[in-house]
């Protein structure tokens, strides 16, 4: 389905399995710098209807690549790609797919979890019951 990914590169689930360590990384981001600068960095990228979707009780948009690499910055993703072995594209177009998911599932009711809440946020338990490499076929 993916445009960039059609050089016979390898997919998106086969590069990630079972999708947890993708996960884990973006949950360690989201650790790091907090979901609100995640979501800053879309709305920054001029996505403020797609966070207002993941956040709110609306069908999460999806959202893209691009936007995902305007939103997290290129060092992080190159980042990401070297810890997981994967190509900076790969890491970037594998959040596009989980990152709505992700931020839904953060934001139970419209509210943003911060402070102690984040720094225990263990994001794969959070994810267990969604289909991951289904996002990222």
């Amino acid at each position: 389905m993916s445009e960039s990914n059609n050089s016979g590169a390898q997919s998106l689930s086969e590069q990630f399995g079972d999708g947890t360590a993708l996960v884990a990384q973006l949950g360690e981001m989201i650790r790091t710098d907090g979901l609100s600068d995640l979501l800053a960095g879309f709305n920054d990228a001029g996505d403020e209807a797609k966070v207002e979707s993941w956040v709110g009780s609306i069908p999460n948009e999806r959202t893209d690549e691009g936007s995902v690499k305007r939103a997290i910055g290129r060092g992080r993703i190159a980042a990401m790609a070297e810890h997981l072995g994967a190509t900076p594209d790969q890491v970037a177009e594998g959040l596009a797919r989980i990152i709505p998911t992700a931020v839904d599932a953060l934001t139970p009711g419209g509210n943003r979890p911060s402070g102690a809440k984040l720094n225990q946020l263990d994001l794969v338990a959070l994810l267990s019951d969604v289909d991951l490499p289904a996002l990222l076929e």
